[in-house]
């Protein structure tokens, strides 16, 4: 879905984890899944921070919440 957002032309684009849970996963355990919410959220505030002139998109780092 991140390519529709960037055709769309929203500033900043935070990639999902998959489409029906952009947001997380459920089949990961508790810890796992808070992890992967942890990295995206922090990838969102990081990219708030950051000066774009064009759509870009953002990957949260998330090889600790696999």
């Amino acid at each position: 879905m991140t390519m529709v957002a960037k055709q769309l032309g929203a500033n900043r684009v935070i990639s999902g984890h998959k489409i029906p849970h952009p947001c997380g996963d459920p089949a990961l355990s508790a810890e796992a899944d808070h992890a992967l919410r942890h990295a995206l959220v922090q990838c969102a505030l990081d990219a708030l921070q950051r000066d774009v002139s064009s759509p870009t998109i953002f990957t949260p780092n998330t090889d600790s919440a696999s």
